[in-house]
């Protein structure tokens, strides 16, 4: 189960004929199964493009599909009508809203759910690795 990642990118804003393009990552992994890293980018990079790095609870981007969930810097909200999922974020003064297509924020998550169900997120080997790890510094 360790090792194991699940990812996807939204291109949030092509740029229009810029040549740079805004992208939304999203990355869970196994080992910290109930987080999911959010990460804002611009391609190539450029400063005054929109970019920062947050992190939710995959059990809250769940809850965000189908009503208003979250608080502090990752708010989230569908907005039915679009068949999108609105991402408030906020990085100390600086707030940016991205807008995800639900469909495919659905089947990421449900890949994460594939790999460890809601749930079962702290199996005994988990613990166990965890604690090995930390006996070890």
């Amino acid at each position: 189960m360790f090792g194991k990642d699940v990812t996807t990118e939204f291109v949030v804003d092509d740029g229009a004929g810029s040549g740079r393009v805004t992208v939304f990552q999203i990355c869970w992994r196994a080992c910290d199964p109930l987080a999911v890293s959010l990460a804002l980018v611009s391609r190539p990079e450029h400063p005054a493009l929109p970019q920062g790095n947050w992190v939710a609870p995959r059990d809250a981007l769940r809850t965000g599909l189908d009503r208003p969930v979250g608080d502090g810097d990752v708010r989230i909200c569908p907005d039915p009508n679009e068949d999108k999922i609105r991402l408030d974020l906020a990085d100390g003064e600086k707030n940016t809203v991205v807008l995800l297509a639900t469909a495919p924020l659905r089947r990421f998550l449900d890949r994460t759910e594939r790999l460890v169900p809601t749930g079962q997120e702290h199996t005994e080997q988990e613990l166990d690795t965890v604690l090995a790890d930390l006996l070890q510094d």
